[in-house]
């Protein structure tokens, strides 16, 4: 699918983008290059592993209007994996995934329904996800369209839980609470509760998780996000931290993830 700059957190006129990670004891997780357009469109997405070689990359490919027309997951030895092309609006038109010398192939109408499926180039017939039970959703939304309760049911109708939220200025999600029944929800008695903090750049900065456990009480885990900016005001590194019982409710430093931001000036900071 399309993605942009804003979907990577980031402002301004980007060429690429050079994201690694690595964790408290130094280890190296390899890292990842996204190039972009002049309109801010990703068009190549690269992953390197821990010694730094290519493992595999994602090139998007657009028409004049800036439109998607496909995208490309290849491997770094050139095998194709995946294969997908997009209507005008967005919607796949036709995806194709390769596996071990086989072919699949799905195509669909513009409203996204699946029109014919390919084995090996042969027609295959339709068949639904055994695993997918069409669990039923109910939506209670505000005027700008946010979600605030979110019900879930069932396939055979019974209830699974009730989330009830609350938001920022922003439309970022402050606080959302989870109920497993209707009395539970009549007595305010959540099963889980999450909350959320945001700094001057609405990134998340704090996510405290209390879920009940079953005695009456709640186990809590909560991490916290320290980030670094360069002067456009986009992150270059944000180090993440866990805080539970398993840490003796102390912040252990999960992972560090940094980022290289090279601008359309040559500037990279």
């Amino acid at each position: 699918m399309k993605k942009t700059i804003t979907d990577d957190e980031l402002t301004g006129n980007i060429r690429q983008m050079k994201y690694s990670t690595t964790d408290s004891a130094g280890t190296d997780y390899g890292y990842e290059l996204s190039h972009y357009d002049a309109q801010g469109n990703l068009r190549k997405w690269e992953m390197y592993n821990e010694q730094h070689k290519p493992v595999k990359n994602i090139v998007y490919d657009f028409d004049d209007r800036g439109v998607l027309l496909e995208e490309r997951l290849t491997q770094s030895d050139g095998t194709l994996v995946y294969k997908n092309t997009f209507y005008n609006n967005g919607q796949y038109k036709e995806t194709c995934e390769y596996h071990n010398g086989d072919s699949y192939k799905t195509m669909y109408d513009e409203a996204g329904n699946v029109k014919t499926q390919f084995e090996n180039e042969e027609v295959s017939e339709i068949e639904e996800d055994p695993y997918n039970e069409q669990w039923e959703t109910k939506k209670v939304t505000d005027t700008d369209g946010s979600i605030m309760e979110l019900v879930y049911y069932h396939s055979f109708g019974q209830l699974y839980d009730i989330t009830k939220r609350k938001y920022n200025d922003q439309q970022q999600v402050l606080s959302e609470l989870t109920y497993d029944s209707e009395d539970a929800l009549a007595a305010d008695k959540p099963d889980a509760i999450k909350i959320n903090e945001y700094n001057e750049h609405h990134h998340l900065t704090m996510y405290t998780h209390d879920h009940a456990d079953g005695a009456g009480g709640f186990h809590r885990t909560t991490f916290r996000y320290v980030f670094q900016y360069d002067d456009q005001h986009n992150w270059i590194e944000k180090v993440e931290m866990m805080n539970n019982k398993i840490t003796g409710y102390e912040d252990l430093i999960q992972f560090i993830r940094k980022r290289e931001i090279e601008y359309l000036s040559s500037s990279i900071h």
